[in-house]
């Protein structure tokens, strides 16, 4: 991870929309991560670069024998990483999950054995899939924090405002963050500065945004624990369908992130959202600040 390229979020032509002559309550943030807090070269967690080179550095770091490795095997691994989320899409729709996410593990695991059955690759059973995942994920879609991410997250934090995720994401996702906010490698999959019951994740859900389960799962402790309405929530995000549409029919506040040029989704040609406006635009993750006030 110390080898992560430095990103710049590209700029956008969007002004901002902070509302502040207004009086604002807000008792609470929500906050997507890819695009939002993390740069992501590719602007999505789900558009990652299917690339052999990446594949075979991936599987060095998992502990894989390739002395046996052609090239066919990477590409027949590549069309497999496709084929099993896909295979995994179907199954969890037909238990009535109408975004599904995948279990990555699962995923790689069946590519795995699939390209085995090829004679293609011998395993071993002491491979890492951890580390062959991470690995695979840091080189094919770079991440950094958006300019101020941690700043701003601590302003809020010394505030006393509960602050909490909804975001489409796998098992590294938290341990990249935590990398990013504290500088320390942790398995932990509880992310410094955020509520853990008002953080949830795709990957643990196997439900993706903009399913609106994800929100209702927080939405419980939200009321009960902190005394917080919906309607004095923001939720944070780059995307107009996933995060403004979303929260929105979950009845939080919305603030559209428009801040990266890679990860600005606005789904114009989406009928959920034309006439959607999200309550707040900013381009800058501190204008967070004047917003809350």
């Amino acid at each position: 991870m110390d080898s992560s390229e430095q990103l710049q979020p590209i700029p956008t032509t969007f002004c901002p929309n902070l509302k502040t002559d207004s009086k604002e309550n807000i008792k609470a943030v929500i906050f997507d991560i890819y695009g939002t807090l993390l740069i992501s070269s590719s602007g999505d967690i789900d558009q990652v670069s299917l690339n052999k080179d990446n594949m075979r550095t991936a599987m060095e770091a998992g502990g894989f024998d390739l002395s046996g490795c052609k090239e066919e095997t990477y590409s027949f691994l590549l069309d497999q990483l496709q084929v099993q989320v896909k295979k995994q899409h179907k199954e969890l729709k037909t238990k009535g999950h109408p975004y599904p996410d995948v279990d990555i593990f699962e995923v790689w695991k069946n590519m795995f054995e699939a390209t085995e059955s090829e004679g293609l690759l011998k395993l071993s059973g002491s491979e890492s899939w951890e580390d062959t995942i991470m690995v695979f994920e840091l080189l094919s879609n770079r991440v950094y924090p958006m300019p101020g991410m941690k700043e701003v997250l601590l302003a809020i934090k010394k505030m006393g405002i509960p602050m909490g995720i909804v975001s489409n994401a796998q098992f590294y996702t938290p341990i990249i963050m935590n990398y990013f906010l504290t500088g320390e490698f942790s398995t932990n999959q509880h992310i410094d500065f955020f509520e853990e019951d008002l953080s949830v994740y795709s990957f643990k859900e196997l439900r993706a945004k903009p399913d609106t389960a994800l929100f209702n799962k927080f939405i419980p402790a939200l009321k009960s624990k902190y005394n917080i309405e919906p309607s004095e929530t923001i939720f944070v995000g780059n995307d107009m369908l996933k995060d403004v549409y979303t929260a929105t029919k979950a009845g939080l506040r919305t603030v559209l992130f428009a801040g990266d040029e890679r990860s600005l989704r606005l789904r114009e040609d989406d009928e959920r959202v034309k006439g959607m406006f999200p309550d707040f635009i900013i381009n800058d993750l501190k204008q967070l600040l004047k917003i809350i006030g």
